[in-house]
């Protein structure tokens, strides 16, 4: 390739012509060469060639200087002709484009149109989620070129394969002015490595012996509002596609099954509470749940009630959740609904008794606060009707939702908060006479909550939940079907006759105080070892020379004989402990989750308890006595 010429041709016609006269008439002998890559042209050199391309300022040109330097080092020094390697360059180039082409032609028009299969996953299904933890998990993953970082937010409960066993070998402590030692869990924190999954492009990667393709890929989405139309948000909406060899997706819905699966092996035992999203993503309906805990299942013989109940709720729950129970309601014309009123004083276990049902069923817990602000009768509905076959709906403190029950066309009865006025007699809920609050001054707190979430609007409208709007979307005509509700309440007396009429509870069960005999079935189970994980002996020191907790740090010397206890490993022993325990509750006036907290607080001292349980019973009494709310002993 002559690299002279092609530089004439593509000057213009003026240009060339001056050329061709400057070479055959003053071009000196022997400068007509060129020597190793010394460009010479008739004795214009290669500056004389691109000097009219430069309007004479090539030497002015920093760039030009820089490859001219270039050319008579590549040239003089290293014998390389400077045309040969951008020639070779740019057929390297214009190979590398054309078998791109010619790549992505066959890779996209042939082989993925016609000999793969491929599945598309949107990251607000769960089935997203699923995929990506497995992958997490995946020792390939972590060996990846492409990564992604992030902290995995984990409750309680989730870390305690890794992050509890660590500890239990090492606990940070910190060492406080008198010597004594508390452990700290910043450095735990500190330590805590971030999870990896797969970044953003295209990845490759192996199960069961076939080769598999992910392609995770972002892009943002406006969506308007049905609240304020004009309003426009902005979010990113990322998709996975995963594709594999072959005219058949089933490898592909292995894969997700697995995943699946490996992704419900770590919540086995566990109960999953759910909670509506936020009002943005609700507009969505398939994507109105979130989940926001979850717990190990709670035994059932944990919730302090009495068993013949105990059994008649598991009885009838069993026999609702039965598989030839759908048909048997629709040959008889009867709604697949089942519905449970729990109602006591506060702390007796009526949502402990919810968790523990979930439990025993292995359903998931969907809780509805009926006070949220921004909840309106349509997001209530749509919330029921986006719920699953089997799970458990749980309104907590029903009777405090602010549910209001508008005027009828008469005028004759209205009714708002669970209080009746009427045109001839006004009755409080608590059935004593009183009227409802005449001004802001005298609220409470329910009723200030209330009237944020708008239902004593000082305009006249109607807002928030109407117990319509409620009995509409629990068994309306359009209402989901297959649920089982579950509400609890402290004030049964002030629900809506029509809201725990038959057909909407089905089922009543009753809560009350602690009896002395759950009083010691509440204490001999707290001082119960557990075989599963078999924690070391609860005492107040431990009868070794170095006086060491179960967490191996040193404690101060206690002078006091009586509080150095021995463990208690004789469980007749421990039965006798728990019988004279309960005998020194009051029936009916200490509440289960008030002893819990007593016990709670002297966990590892069962004798102490014991000890302190008489002048703690006397002064709660006083305390309700004297309708305080400052507790005197703990």
């Amino acid at each position: 390739m002559d690299f002279n010429q092609l530089i004439k041709e593509l000057l213009p016609p003026t240009i060339g012509a001056n050329m061709s006269m400057t070479a055959d008439g003053s071009s000196p002998a022997g400068n007509a060469s060129t020597t190793h890559g010394s460009l010479r042209m008739n004795g214009l050199g290669i500056e004389g060639l691109l000097m009219p391309l430069l309007g004479g300022g090539m030497h002015a040109n920093p760039l030009m200087r820089t490859f001219m330097l270039v050319n008579q080092t590549l040239g003089a020094y290293l014998g390389i002709d400077p045309t040969a390697l951008v020639t070779a360059m740019g057929f390297v180039w214009a190979t590398y484009r054309l078998t791109r082409q010619f790549w992505s032609l066959v890779w996209h028009g042939l082989v993925l149109e016609y000999m793969t299969s491929s599945v598309s996953v949107v990251s607000d299904d769960e089935i997203f989620d699923h995929v990506m933890v497995w992958l997490a998990a995946q020792p390939r993953t972590e060996r990846s070129r492409l990564l992604m970082a992030e902290t995995a937010l984990q409750s309680a409960w989730e870390g305690d394969r890794g992050e509890y066993a660590a500890t239990r070998k090492a606990v940070p402590v910190t060492v406080s002015e008198d010597g004594k030692e508390y452990v700290n869990f910043s450095q735990q924190k500190a330590s805590t490595p971030p999870r990896y999954i797969p970044a953003f492009g295209i990845h490759g990667f192996w199960f069961r012996h076939r080769y598999f393709s992910l392609h995770r890929r972002q892009k943002p989405v406006m969506e308007g509002s049905n609240i304020a139309p004009a309003a426009v948000t902005i979010r990113d909406k990322e998709t996975m596609i995963i594709s594999c060899f072959g005219l058949s997706p089933e490898p592909i819905k292995e894969l997700l099954a697995h995943a699946r699966e490996h992704y419900y092996k770590d919540h086995y035992a566990k109960t999953m509470i759910k909670r509506p999203n936020s009002s943005l993503v609700r507009r969505h309906g398939r994507h109105s749940w979130m989940p926001v805990a979850n717990r190990p299942v709670r035994p059932m013989n944990t919730v302090v009630l009495d068993q013949e109940q105990k059994a008649a709720v598991l009885s009838d729950m069993n026999e609702y959740l039965q598989p030839e129970t759908p048909r048997w309601y629709a040959n008889r014309g009867i709604p697949l609904r089942r519905g449970y009123l729990f109602h006591g004083p506060p702390g007796t276990g009526k949502t402990s008794l919810s968790f523990a049902l979930a439990g025993v069923f292995g359903l998931d817990i969907y809780v509805i606060s009926l006070l949220e602000p921004q909840l309106s009768e349509e997001d209530l509905s749509s919330l029921f009707n986006s719920l699953p076959r089997r799970c458990v709906v749980l309104l907590e403190d029903i009777d405090t939702a602010g549910l209001s029950r508008t005027e009828d066309k008469s005028g004759h009865e209205v009714r708002t908060d669970t209080k009746t006025t009427t045109t001839t007699t006004t009755t409080g809920g608590n059935g004593n006479g009183a009227a409802p609050p005449s001004g802001p001054s005298e609220w409470k707190v329910t009723d200030l909550a209330r009237a944020l979430k708008g239902g004593r609007g000082g305009d006249g409208e109607q807002k928030g939940i109407s117990l319509s709007g409620l009995l509409n979307a629990i068994d309306g005509v359009a209402s989901h079907e297959g649920r089982v509700l579950i509400m609890t309440t402290n004030r049964p007396e002030t629900l809506d006759d029509a809201l725990i009429r038959p057909g909407r509870v089905d089922l009543q069960v009753a809560f009350s105080n602690a009896t002395q005999e759950q009083a010691s079935e509440l204490f001999q189970r707290m001082y119960t070892t557990d075989q599963s994980s078999k924690p070391p002996p609860f005492t107040d020191i431990q009868q070794q020379k170095d006086s060491r907790f179960f967490l191996g740090k040193q404690q101060d010397a206690i002078d006091e004989k009586d509080d150095v206890e021995t463990p208690i490993t004789d469980a007749d022993e421990l039965s006798r402990i728990a019988a004279e325990f309960g005998s020194k509750i009051i029936s009916g006036q200490l509440s289960p989750a008030e002893i819990q907290g007593f016990l709670l607080k002297r966990r590892k001292w069962p004798r102490k308890a014991l000890r302190d349980v008489e002048g703690w019973v006397k002064a709660i009494a006083e305390q309700k006595a004297n309708k305080s709310k400052i507790t005197q002993a703990q």
